[in-house]
């Protein structure tokens, strides 16, 4: 009987091949993975929030150098006002390029897939061959990085990556610019003041002698979390207020949905492998956390949406630091598993059924960029926001608009009547086609403001 054979022979050079190059396999394929998502969302029209036309709008005002009114939010609304985001100005070039919404997803998928490459290359020196793959497979198809890709953009696509090489770094001794990258997540969004300021108690509690990095980092952030919410969001809201403020309620919430919260958390520490509690850097979840189980919006608590992408190389770094060699394996395939077994609440599908979500809007999109002024539903807005001025029906009240770009299947009665139910005046439909109507002021209508005057 033949003896039992290894290893193929071109298995193993197929080893040979990859050996030292996982960093750069991991983060190509989350690139196409990302991207390919971010693609095909955009063809089919997909979108689950207002989010990305938000932030179209806000970047197509950066490249006009502008101040960000976003009437999206409202006629006149300045996003300045609302979170504290100055970061996302770094963007700004690829607007002069691409003035598009899928410039910004793709710019995300670029992001989150440059924050695996430090996660894995650490991985390599601490994990055996097959626990830093599974730690790279474990990562790239993360619940919180994938639902926060088919959340389309938001902010915190700049804290991903800053947070993974701000961890990775010090972990490394390289102080320096691993303080850099992590002081500079108090610019990607308020609250994450807080999380700068927690990095600094974990670096005091992995090493004494750090005491200096761990105060100055620790009054940095609490110093730009004060400045964000009691000074610079008020000065630019039209209440003149921080509006998330409302969004709290301890005594009410805390309770609320906890089996969700439970979830939530015990999902996380299994992306930890369980063993990165051991790690102090597992403190930085508890900001993001706290914020999200004390707010009274239900999609905080659970893990869809982005909420939870900042956390993922947190979990991942925890992990590698919290792993001793006999769980070298063992802590990178529960974390792998769990991602396998969450696939469920993701919306990988996309890949494979996305006609499934597909609205035809090419053409209400090109009918109703012929106007100054347009309001639309949200799969619309992230088209229409860098051609022309755009509103969202839900905050739209106050508007004036030239056109209405919308789907009479989802108002139950013609846009012409919806529109002059809204906006009063007389409106004529200029393109019937692919489920949507486009309507504009019929000739010589103003509307009644315009007229009064």
């Amino acid at each position: 009987m033949p003896a039992p054979s290894g290893p193929s022979r071109s298995t193993r050079a197929g080893a040979r091949l990859l050996r030292g190059r996982e960093p750069a396999v991991a983060s190509v394929a989350a690139f196409l993975l990302y991207g390919a998502l971010s693609v095909i969302m955009w063809r089919v029209f997909y979108s689950p929030s207002w989010d990305l036309g938000i932030f179209t709008q806000m970047m197509t005002r950066y490249a006009e150098f502008s101040v960000p009114i976003v009437d999206i939010k409202g006629p006149g609304f300045n996003l300045w006002g609302d979170h504290f985001h100055p970061l996302l100005m770094v963007l700004t070039p690829l607007f002069w390029i691409w003035p598009s919404g899928l410039t910004l997803m793709l710019a995300q998928a670029a992001l989150f897939a440059a924050s695996v490459w430090p996660v894995v290359s650490l991985a390599s020196t601490r994990l055996s061959v097959r626990g830093t793959w599974l730690l790279a497979f474990s990562y790239v198809f993360s619940w919180g990085l994938l639902n926060a890709v088919t959340a389309q953009f938001h902010e915190i696509a700049l804290a991903v990556p800053l947070m993974a090489f701000g961890l990775v770094w010090w972990i490394r001794d390289r102080k320096l610019p691993a303080a850099v990258a992590i002081a500079l997540l108090v610019f990607v969004k308020e609250d994450l003041g807080v999380t700068v300021a927690v990095f600094g108690l974990a670096i005091w509690l992995r090493n004494r002698a750090d005491l200096r990095w761990a105060a100055g980092l620790a009054a940095w952030g609490i110093a730009w979390l004060v400045y964000s919410v009691v000074f610079f969001l008020p000065a630019f809201n039209t209440e003149g207020q921080y509006d998330y403020t409302g969004n709290v309620a301890l005594a009410d919430v805390l309770a609320e949905g906890l089996l969700t919260k439970i979830g939530t958390v015990g999902f996380l520490v299994l992306a930890a492998g369980i063993v990165g509690l051991r790690s102090p850097f597992a403190l930085l979840l508890l900001p993001t956390l706290a914020w999200r189980f004390v707010g009274n919006v239900e999609g905080y608590w659970d893990t869809s949406f982005h909420y939870s992408a900042v956390l993922i190389p947190v979990v991942a770094v925890s992990l590698l630091e919290g792993t001793r060699r006999q769980e070298r394996e063992f802590a990178p395939l529960v974390a792998a598993v769990a991602a396998v077994a969450l696939f469920s609440q993701t919306h990988l599908n996309l890949l494979w059924e996305a006609d499934r979500y597909r609205v035809d809007g090419q053409g209400a999109v090109a009918a109703a960029s012929e106007y100054d002024s347009v309001v639309t539903d949200i799969r619309l807005l992230a088209y229409l926001a860098p051609h022309t001025d755009v509103y969202w029906t839900g905050s739209s009240a106050d508007a004036e608009p030239e056109a209405v770009a919308l789907r009479p299947d989802d108002y139950g009665e013609e846009i012409e009547t919806w529109a002059e139910d809204r906006y009063s005046g007389d409106w004529t439909t200029v393109y019937d086609s692919g489920g949507y109507q486009v309507v504009v002021r019929s000739a010589g209508a103003t509307a009644p403001e315009a007229a009064d005057g």
